[in-house]
């Protein structure tokens, strides 16, 4: 008796779910009633979502009952929602073109999901389409094509890139919101980022330690990879050009109901080129032959995975790791190694939704990046052979964060949270005792203030820093934004620290140029105030927009050259660098950009910075800066019907850079493309494209270790071919 009543109940249970299921059918057509395929269409505040077939029908099995809100969007379409309440099968959702990129949202200026042009903090982003656009691979290449305020001084293994005039160790590199690590010659390794899994790169200027922590002195870029929601998509994106510059990426994303996975994979490789074969000898000031590659050989693999599980409607969770390996392939007549970079992260967490629209999340990841010498000949002072692997340094980290966000009523929106973070180096003969570590702990808070019918918005926020060697820290920043019919008027203030890394406190290392470069556990952290206001005028076809900052820097952290130890002379090292604080340095300037459709398919868009920095103990100005860059773009696309084309104009114009021992050179770069996409075929798309590098033949040949304006070797040509299936 006791088990029929048992399965009874369990039945009535078993037939209450299903009946508490709805069904949600529909399509999604253009203003022409077209229907729009691959649109993404979800309900807001829940983990639910699908796209849209080739003929533009979607489909939502098994949605608890209740209350929703169903949003479609598609990049260059405006995004429309619609409230429903049951099972509805003739759902039409019609989305209005979109010309210019208005109604990206964004994630970076707050922490929370904002509409680009309302997010009361400033944001440039650089979308998916715009970079499929340029069709070029690499996240330097891209960003000097499609921003002007970013700078990069190039070198045989790897770029030093700097924003709005302060180096790449004050800006955090960001992928989903998690930091990116590890460094190849103190530069940020900028070939960990998979371009052909990008969906947008966010860009917030100035200081965001309020929100971000340490390193975001200068600013944050935050990639966003792209996350399919077809039951299965699948891509492969092949290039090449001219040199051996091969590109490989393959996407594979699955969703099979509460699970999805989401596996991308990307090979570059290049066979490197001279921009000179003489070298100026460091003893007698003569030119000498060199074999040397002002862009070294080499090739790069990353593979990273991500699972998650939404088992309901609030709840997601989430797995994911990387591998990447990145080897440079050195002449054996310059150097008696290649070098290797290796790199595993590992990241879990989830979030879950709560019934006011806030959402508690938590991250928990972790980085380590290996560097190694791989030996090209045998050493017989140090008994290493021909083969032989060896250990050189070890950056790892480990970080947490505890977030939540929560609606405080109709005018406000609270972020609070917490975050704990270890930093490691390990170098057996750079480091002192070999290895060190350090903790960082914080917490901060922001609200998000809605005033006069949402006209004027506040952002107030702060952030507590505990230092295991700098001990506390209050960084506040404050925001505001005031919307007068088109036009947009922003302010900000935002104080930085950032703490002097494991490298700059421990460091202690013999190099190959004569000189010794030490640490120092006297430094002290570096600090900033930042002070922006702009203003920006949004249509339907045209933006413009204006920005002025300052940003004051305090105790600036660099290499000093101090006497020489009488054991660094006697051992051969007669030059000696330590690194110091400066007093301060002032960094003001202005940018400007515009985007305009003008009709029939054609865009034409640009931008301009100026950057005054200076350093105002010594009244030099700061390395490496140039006061004037821009960038021009113009596009055209054109449906013919079977397949729709686009051709891309964009150039860069760079005025000289300084250096305390040289100007690098004035420069422009000029690049054409063209890619063509064909109807889908049975789920499968083809887009092959073709373009040039370079197109008027420029080439810094200055005699090798120069401080050269660019490493192109000149006029390049490339083909390229995306093939993408979904279902």
């Amino acid at each position: 008796m006791k088990k029929k009543v048992f399965f009874t109940a369990l039945l009535c249970c078993f037939v209450n779910v299903l009946c508490a299921q709805i069904t949600l059918k529909g399509r999604v057509v253009d203003e022409t009633d077209r229907p729009i395929a691959n649109a993404t269409v979800r309900l807001e505040k829940t983990t639910i979502g699908t796209v849209t077939n080739a003929n533009g029908f979607f489909e939502l099995n098994n949605v608890p009952n209740g209350d929703y809100t169903l949003r479609a969007s598609r990049m260059d379409f405006e995004a429309t929602r619609l409230d429903v309440n049951g099972s509805k099968e003739d759902i039409v959702l019609t989305l209005v073109k979109s010309f210019l990129n208005l109604n990206e949202v964004v994630v970076t200026g707050t922490g929370t999901h904002r509409r680009l042009q309302e997010s009361p903090v400033a944001i440039e982003v650089i979308s998916q389409k715009e970079l499929r656009n340029v069709n070029i691979p690499t996240f330097e290449n891209a960003m000097i094509a499609l921003n002007s305020s970013f700078t990069f001084s190039p070198n045989a293994m790897g770029t030093y890139m700097q924003l709005n005039g302060l180096s790449n160790r004050y800006i955090l590199i960001l992928i989903d919101g998690r930091r990116l690590a590890g460094d190849v010659s103190g530069n940020i390794d900028l070939s960990r980022i998979n371009m052909n899994n990008v969906k947008r790169i966010e860009i917030l200027k100035g200081a965001a330690s309020s929100l971000y922590g340490s390193e975001a002195i200068a600013g944050v870029v935050n990639i966003i990879t792209d996350k399919r929601k077809e039951k299965i998509f699948a891509s492969s994106n092949t290039r090449y050009s001219e040199y051996g510059q091969f590109t490989q990426g393959i996407n594979v994303d699955l969703n099979l109901g509460i699970f999805s996975s989401s596996t991308a994979y990307q090979r570059n490789q290049s066979d490197g080129w001279q921009l000179n074969s003489k070298t100026v000898d460091s003893k007698t000031g003569e030119l000498v032959d060199t074999e040397a590659q002002a862009s070294m050989r080499f090739y790069s693999d990353i593979l990273s995975q991500k699972l998650s599980v939404a088992p309901t409607k609030q709840l997601s969770v989430y797995v994911e790791g990387s591998l990447y390996d990145k080897k440079y392939i050195r002449v054996p007549s310059v150097s008696a190694y290649n070098m290797l970079y290796e790199d595993y992260s590992i990241g879990l967490g989830g979030k879950y939704l709560l019934k006011n629209e806030g959402v508690i999340s938590l991250d928990l990841n972790t980085d380590n990046f290996d560097y190694s010498q791989v030996y090209i000949a045998d050493n017989t002072k140090t008994g290493v052979v021909a083969g032989d692997e060896v250990f050189v340094r070890r950056q790892k980290y480990y970080n947490a964060n505890l977030k939540g966000v929560f609606n405080a009523g109709q005018y406000n929106k609270i972020s609070v949270g917490t975050e704990y973070r270890i930093d490691y180096l390990k170098n057996e003969t750079d480091v002192r005792d070999g290895s060190k570590d350090v903790y960082t702990s914080a917490i901060y808070a922001q609200d998000e203030i809605r005033l006069l019918n949402n006209k004027l918005q506040f952002v107030p926020g702060i952030r507590y820093v505990y230092h295991e060697t700098f001990n506390s820290k209050l960084t506040p920043k404050l925001s505001a934004m005031y919307t007068l019919d088109n036009v947009n008027f922003r302010a900000s203030y935002a104080a930085g620290f950032r703490v002097p890394d494991l490298k700059q406190l421990y460091y202690e290392s013999y190099g190959t140029k004569e000189t010794v470069t030490v640490g120092n556990l006297d430094l002290k952290p570096e600090t900033s105030n930042y002070y922006s206001i702009g203003t920006e005028y949004i249509s339907g076809k045209f933006t413009a927009s204006i920005n002025g900052y300052i940003n004051e820097v305090k105790n600036i952290i660099e290499k000093e050259s101090v006497t020489p130890l009488p054991e660094d002379v006697e051992n051969g090292f007669p030059k000696r660098d330590q690194y110091v604080n400066r007093d301060k340095a002032r960094i003001r300037g202005f940018d400007v950009s515009f985007n305009y459709y003008i009709g029939a398919g054609l865009t034409a868009g640009g931008g301009y910075a100026y950057v005054r920095a200076k350093n105002l103990e010594t009244g030099e100005d700061l390395q490496r800066i140039s006061r004037h860059t821009g960038n021009v773009n113009v596009n055209y696309a054109k449906d013919w019907g079977l397949f729709r084309s686009n051709f891309n104009f964009n150039g860069r114009l760079q005025s000289k850079r300084y250096f305390s021992n040289e100007w690098a050179r004035t420069y422009q770069l000029w690049n054409l493309s063209t890619n063509h996409t064909f109807k889908s075929m049975n789920g499968v798309v083809l887009e092959p494209g073709f373009g040039v590098e370079n197109l008027f033949n420029f080439v810094d040949d200055r005699p090798y270790g120069s401080s050269y304006a660019t490493l192109s070797p000149g006029r390049t040509f490339f083909v390229s071919l995306a093939i993408k299936f979904s279902k």
